[in-house]
């Protein structure tokens, strides 16, 4: 465990980089030329990783997470809405145990 200078320490480095990349990015983008291939890549971005992040939690999670997951979806693939669908399978792993405790 830590102990408090330790935790400080640590707090103190995370704010650092967290405010130097806010800091940076918008400066590297700006001198940045934005190539269509570049501009694809940048919205493919986000739902790369929101995939990769489920991906991993699936290999390890619960039949409540893979029908949540399943239920996300269900949803996007027939609303086109990733607002609802994360409504929809937050929903559903919440009500899981309610449904069919385990």
């Amino acid at each position: 465990m830590l102990n408090d200078w330790s935790f400080v320490l640590a707090v103190a480095i995370m704010a650092t980089a967290t405010f130097a990349s806010r800091i940076a990015g918008p400066i590297l983008m700006s001198r940045v030329t934005w190539t269509a291939k570049t501009e694809r890549f940048l919205q493919g971005l986000a739902v790369s990783v929101i995939s990769a992040l489920v991906a991993s939690q699936l290999m390890t999670s619960d039949e409540r997470n893979i029908v949540a997951v399943v239920v996300a979806v269900l949803v996007m693939l027939f609303s086109q809405s990733v607002v609802w669908a994360m409504f929809a399978g937050m929903i559903a792993a919440a009500a899981a145990p309610f449904i069919a405790p385990i």
